[in-house]
């Protein structure tokens, strides 16, 4: 009777998952125009990872979330904001920490940012807000990216 119990008590743990495993990072556009900055969205945006198949495609967006690499240090993203801008290059360096979440759920990736670097074709400047990206529920940016066009 003991024994039935307790493999009814470890069943439940493992059937299902009702947590998010996702740590995306968080970027948001700014438009820098005479000194006065405001949130702006950007009419043709397309970005993807380099070597992997598009997240946006000219598309509308004022803020973009990107899935780090959860197998290596460092990740690069194409960001085009329009038709006829030079694109950029963004390469996030971070460090990954593995957080077990559940038995149902298993392990989420955790990472830390350390360095961003990004060409200046039409990001005039970029701004880290906050380096710790633990879950995409957060409403506050991890990255600012400012454009002077």
């Amino acid at each position: 009777m003991l024994f039935l119990l307790a493999a009814v008590a470890c069943d439940d743990e493992t059937k299902f998952c009702d947590q998010a495993l996702n740590t995306d990072l968080h970027m948001r556009f700014i438009r820098d125009s005479a000194g006065f900055t405001r949130d702006t969205t950007m009419a043709q945006v397309t970005l993807y990872a380099l070597k992997m198949d598009s997240i946006y495609r000219k598309q509308a967006v004022s803020d973009v979330f990107l899935s780090l690499s959860p197998v290596a240090d460092s990740s690069r993203f194409y960001l085009k904001v329009d038709s006829i801008s030079d694109p950029d290059t963004i390469t996030f360096r971070y460090k990954r920490a593995p957080h077990f979440v559940s038995p149902g759920c298993g392990f989420a990736t955790f990472f830390n940012l350390d360095t961003v670097i990004s060409t200046n074709n039409t990001i005039q400047s970029l701004l880290i807000n906050q380096k710790a990206i633990t879950s995409t529920t957060n409403d506050t940016a991890h990255i600012t990216l400012y454009f002077g066009i």
